[in-house]
């Protein structure tokens, strides 16, 4: 029988730091999405960005490592919609989108894989799960 982890898996990332130079890459990747997701209708203020600062710091180079980024998208009355974070090999999208069942109990993730050169997927994605006419 298989395992139900009912962590998320953008949370695992965080435990997986990564350096300065990737953060921006992830970063910019993430702001491709933002883009699109305006496009769509939601709103930037419903759109907040975790990127911090690791603990960790390389003892060989004196890097700090971070954490990496991840966008996490809100309605209107505070539900998380969905979490946007970047594959750490692949460099592409990992969308879990937030779903609810009867008497609004809250169910395990849907994750969606889209591939790095198509942001304009998981802006289509998010709109959806948010019930945004994209």
């Amino acid at each position: 029988m298989a395992r139900t982890d009912r962590t998320s898996s953008a949370d695992d990332l965080l435990c997986q730091p990564i350096s300065e130079e990737e953060t921006a890459v992830q970063n910019a990747a993430l702001d491709r999405v933002l883009e699109h997701l305006t496009t769509a209708g939601i709103h930037a203020q419903l759109i907040k960005r975790i990127a911090d600062r690791c603990a960790i710091k390389l003892y060989s180079t004196g890097e700090s490592l971070w954490h990496p980024p991840q966008l996490v998208i809100y309605a209107d009355a505070g539900w998380k919609i969905a979490t946007v974070t970047i594959g750490p090999r692949s460099g592409s999208y990992m969308v879990e989108l937030a779903r609810v069942g009867p008497g609004n109990e809250p169910r395990a993730d849907r994750v969606e894989v889209v591939p790095a050169g198509m942001p304009h997927r998981v802006g289509l994605l998010v709109a959806q799960n948010a019930g945004v006419a994209a």
